[in-house]
């Protein structure tokens, strides 16, 4: 019993998921990658998939280290990088979504309570950015790559608020003319005058959740929007001068057809989104996994109670079937619209490529090392990496305290290092090349040989990789990169 929920531990029940998964809607081809899980060598990533948590860390493997040693990983490594890659959360939101597992505060509908919290946590992410300049000085003087402002919702906070955060950054990091600035937002919340100080300070990406543009779904998941004002949002964007548009769709709806979820992809298209990110509902609770940063408390359909009434009331949950369904053809819609995957659930127009924070945290020949400064913040460098706290009263007390509010450290082993790029490089859905890995680690094995190529040659057995020896590339095949969460999960290790 958390803060008044039931959330059981996941228990994993096979017959039940090869029942769910081969549950289909028959006005649509079955998902291929039925026969795919459906195979005994594969059992593990059914278990996986069948409610998993999403994969948005990557953990050392040694034991928990100081954090004068993180610091100086950190100082030392992004001294030497080209770039790093560097957060802004602000976790306040106007109100928590049924699924949401991320660490948040929901305001205060009083404006002036809203606004004095928005201030206090400004305060609070301005101080904590100076801990991490006083502590790791490289940071003033390597480039930043990509900023992301996030949360939570950024643009929940007072303009003149989110104007005050910016000219901090601006003035305390080196944003360069190549830097790229992305905002989170949320469609009730991108209001005219938040787009103008984003502006302002040349942000030209804006990346915000859709989920869906059916209202039905959105008021089940207790979105306070409209699927007509997330349209609208993009169009006020383009007419600021925004040329990059990103959204976000949630596939596994409580109540979502496989044609509901199609219809939402087409208007995806139809209106220009720049990169459609589709997600699969996950369940499982952050806590239960090592691969997730999650709330203190659960998520509202985290329980069981809650699932079962909502099913009762008419809104049935998807099945594994229907789900992959609905992954599969969007999947072949976006690849005829000139959309392709880079990486793991992201589909930016080829013209485009991947947002670039991905591509600077993730792509192999690249991986540059990331600041996550705020409540949850997660950090790392190539020796070691950080998770910051959750729970808000611990983290403005460590920071009224004068310290950078660290959770967790942990120390990343030379073996593990290269685990984790191999992982990270996987999960672009884009060919891993023996050079670069080889450039980047000249003492380990191949990939094609030895302790990777047999993990690799067991994906091709298994129709999840192909392995080009001449062209010396290991890529995933269309079912691989529906399971690369899994397969990074269970058997890059």
């Amino acid at each position: 019993m958390t803060d008044g929920l039931r959330v059981e531990p996941h228990a994993y029940d096979r017959s039940a998921a090869l029942w769910s998964l081969h549950q289909h809607d028959d006005a649509f081809p079955r998902a291929g990658i039925v026969d795919v899980l459906s195979d005994p060598r594969n059992a593990h990533l059914l278990e996986y998939v069948s409610e998993e948590a999403f994969t948005h860390v990557f953990p050392g493997d040694e034991q928990e280290t100081s954090s004068e040693r993180l610091l100086s990983d950190l100082h030392h490594t992004i001294a030497r990088s080209p770039s790093f890659h560097l957060w802004a959360n602000i976790p306040l939101c106007r109100y928590r979504c049924n699924f949401c597992q991320f660490p948040i505060l929901v305001l205060n509908h009083q404006t002036d309570t809203a606004e004095a919290t928005a201030r206090r946590w400004v305060d609070a992410n301005i101080a904590e950015a100076g801990l991490w300049l006083a502590a790791v000085p490289s940071m003033r003087q390597t480039p930043v790559g990509e900023f992301c402002l996030f949360g939570g919702t950024p643009t929940a906070v007072p303009p003149a608020e989110l104007d005050r955060l910016l000219t901090f950054y601006r003035k305390s990091f080196r944003f360069t003319e190549d830097t790229s600035l992305r905002a989170e937002g949320s469609p009730d919340s991108i209001t005219d005058d938040h787009l103008g100080v984003l502006a302002a300070h040349g942000f030209h990406t804006l990346t915000y959740g859709v989920q869906s543009f059916d209202d039905e779904l959105l008021r089940l998941a207790n979105r306070r929007h409209t699927g007509q004002q997330a349209l609208a949002a993009l169009r006020n964007a383009r007419a600021r001068g925004f040329d990059r548009v990103d959204a976000d769709l949630v596939w596994g709806l409580p109540g979502q057809s496989v044609d509901g979820f199609l219809r939402d992809v087409d208007v995806m298209v139809d209106e220009g989104f720049d990169t459609v990110v589709m997600i699969k509902l996950h369940l499982r609770s952050f806590a239960e996994v090592q691969s997730a940063i999650g709330h203190v408390s659960p998520a509202v359909w985290e329980d069981a109670g809650v699932r079962a009434r909502i099913a009762a009331e008419g809104h049935a949950w998807p099945t594994l079937g229907q789900q992959y369904q609905m992954r599969e053809m969007a999947v072949e819609k976006l690849l005829g619209a000139g959309y392709y995957e880079h990486p793991t659930t992201y589909f930016p127009k080829k013209s485009l490529g991947p947002q670039r924070w991905r591509s600077l945290n993730l792509d192999q020949h690249l991986q540059v090392p990331q600041v996550g400064i705020g409540l949850g913040g997660y950090s790392w460098s190539d020796l070691s990496e950080a998770s910051a706290v959750t729970r808000p009263a611990t983290y403005l007390q460590e920071i009224d305290a004068g310290r950078i509010p660290f959770d967790t450290i942990t120390a990343i082993s030379p073996r593990e290092r290269e685990t984790r790029a191999i992982r990270m490089a996987l999960s672009t859905c884009q060919p891993l090349r023996a050079d670069v890995h080889g450039a980047r680690f000249p003492e380990s094995e191949s990939l094609l040989r030895g302790h990777w190529g047999e993990r690799f040659l067991s994906l091709e057995r298994r129709g999840l990789a192909q392995i080009d020896r001449a062209a010396g590339t290991v890529t995933l095949t269309s079912s691989g990169a529906t399971l690369v969460e899994a397969i990074m999960q269970t058997e890059i290790r």
